[in-house]
């Protein structure tokens, strides 16, 4: 059931971007209230418990939707240059304790171990198993995301 509803979601945030897209010369501000009035409308059962915050363009090829469910923060990124909109990844956020030991080991003996953690995410991906995602502060409050397998291995950035 679970599963069902973060598709519909995902589904929802791809129909989202597709508007948001239509109508760029607009204020975010302007557009996030209009986009969110249809989604609510249109699919009451689906978008209940979400709360849109905030729409970033990372760069050329990406967009973030930061959104609240539940009281727990999530962040998805889309692949914002197609018509399709394809869903790259999903992060939830979760607390520095509930980081498996074994990924805070890694960090903590890697180069950034020195590093203050900011925020810490469990990763999902539509096409691999989930991973682990923290983000510290770099030099002049720069944010800087790491990512780790389950198994503490380090991984490249998926997008």
């Amino acid at each position: 059931m679970i599963l069902v509803q973060n598709l519909k979601f995902q589904i929802l945030v791809s129909f989202f971007f597709i508007s948001m897209c239509a109508v760029a010369q607009k204020k975010d501000s302007v557009v996030l209230a209009e986009q969110k009035k249809v989604l609510f409308q249109n699919y009451p059962g689906v978008f209940v418990d979400e709360e849109i915050n905030i729409i970033e363009k990372l760069d050329s090829k990406h967009s973030k939707i930061y959104y609240t469910r539940n009281n727990v923060n999530y962040e998805t990124v889309i692949n914002s240059n197609r018509k399709e909109l394809l869903l790259i990844a999903t992060c939830e956020e979760i607390t520095e304790e509930k980081l498996p030991a074994i990924v805070k080991d890694a960090f903590l003996e890697s180069k950034y171990g020195s590093y203050k953690i900011v925020k810490s995410f469990v990763v999902s991906i539509p096409y691999a198993s989930n991973f682990y995602r923290i983000d510290v502060n770099q030099k002049k409050k720069k944010i800087k995301s790491i990512f780790y397998t389950h198994l503490g291995t380090y991984k490249q950035p998926p997008y």
